[in-house]
């Protein structure tokens, strides 16, 4: 893919991966950039940082939970340009222990990160296969839609339905010239692991924690690429492979007892 001059779509660009994807699509690969996002004054900020590298800028200010705001989105990115890429990002998480996360919250995560992305990706795939322009999207998952996370269960599962989601949609599409690629990063040293506390106890670097900056270098390389799926850095890497081979309770069990320990700091505060 060449996003040079053309309309990318990013969601969930006000904040961590999304915004520094969306500052590098502008400075190094000169895409224009249709921004989505709640916070209105977080995207006005970044439009004005963004334009001054000469890029044009749209801003959609959204909430991607609800239907007729995805269809919304759709309606204003096209109404002007054609989109050449999506970059499907946004997503709410939970950490803590399921049980305490009260039904509407819950039922708000899984309209943001399941119905909302895939409603998005059911219109955009549509259209651009009938604009017949090459372009495609990018469903971005975690590893804890690999592994299951617990602490972060509902989180995990909204996640690992979209790592089955965009490996289905690849085959199905891969004899025509729009692709759809599956990003699996791990730990991010981003907002939102700041909000949700898990910085308190992993930190925000080392081995395990990727940078935001490396992080969306190669959530765009693997884009670019169109790569059927691309897990971040080796540690990730190594983890699916270890996941191949222990048993899945084993594995579970090791990642439950390590955010048991960090569940266990948030709460001390």
């Amino acid at each position: 893919m060449n996003f040079e001059s053309k309309w990318v779509l990013v969601t969930g660009a006000s904040s961590g991966l999304g915004l520094e994807m969306a500052r590098q699509l502008a400075s190094e690969h000169k895409a224009n950039l249709a921004l989505v996002a709640r916070r209105a004054d977080r995207l006005a900020t970044l439009k004005e940082e963004l334009t001054q590298l000469g890029v044009e800028v749209q801003c959609i200010v959204a909430d991607l939970s609800l239907e007729a705001e995805v269809e919304r989105v759709f309606q204003e990115a096209t109404a002007e340009h054609d989109i050449y890429g999506v970059v499907l990002n946004a997503g709410v998480t939970h950490f803590g222990e399921h049980l305490d996360l009260p039904w509407l919250d819950f039922k708000k995560l899984i309209d943001t990160n399941v119905t909302g992305v895939a409603q998005l990706a059911h219109i955009f795939l549509t259209y651009l296969l009938g604009k017949q322009q090459g372009g495609g999207v990018m469903l971005v998952a975690i590893m804890a839609g690999v592994t299951t996370v617990p602490y972060q269960s509902a989180y995990s599962g909204s996640k690992a339905f979209l790592i089955a989601f965009g490996h289905g949609l690849w085959h199905e599409l891969r004899h025509t010239d729009v692709s759809v690629t599956t990003f699996v990063p791990g730990g991010i040293a981003t907002e939102m692991m700041d909000n949700n506390g898990l910085s308190n106890h992993f930190g925000k670097g080392g081995l395990f924690i990727q940078t935001v900056q490396v992080c969306a270098r190669e959530a765009l390389m693997a884009f670019k690429k169109r790569k059927h799926t691309h897990v971040a850095g080796f540690v990730n890497q190594a983890g699916v492979l270890a996941g191949k081979l222990l048993p899945r309770s084993f594995m579970v069990g090791q990642v439950a007892s390590e955010y048991r320990k960090a569940l266990a700091v948030k709460k001390r505060g």
